[in-house]
């Protein structure tokens, strides 16, 4: 349980300064993405069904609160994507493939499927 606060807690303080397309600098993006798995807060980044995708525990991301969420999904796009682009779509899964959340990265909107 403590374990779980601590990484919680690392990933509020790791994403709750987005990277948006205008302040996108890679590299920093590339050390906050690598820094979340490390603590365990995503298990990987890549393409999953062609889409950019982030994989994550479904009990860490149902406790994480929204704004870390976009942040996180600001943060893959700004690696992606990189400097004053964006995403069309970004996907957040469960480690079984199962679709917890799209983010439209046209209208900015988060989409978390019930």
């Amino acid at each position: 349980m403590k374990y779980k606060k601590i990484a919680l807690l690392i990933c509020f303080v790791a994403f709750a300064s987005p990277l948006s397309a205008e302040t996108c600098d890679i590299s920093v993006a590339e050390g906050k993405l690598q820094k979340a798995e490390a603590a365990g807060i995503i298990s990987g980044v890549g393409f999953f069904n062609d889409k950019p995708t982030i994989a994550v525990e479904r009990q860490t991301w149902d406790a994480i609160r929204l704004d870390a969420r976009l942040g996180m999904i600001e943060t893959l796009e700004c690696a992606i994507a990189g400097p004053g682009n964006i995403l069309a779509e970004v996907q957040i899964i469960d480690l079984g493939g199962l679709v917890l959340a799209t983010f439209d990265g046209v209208d900015r909107q988060l989409q978390v499927a019930e």
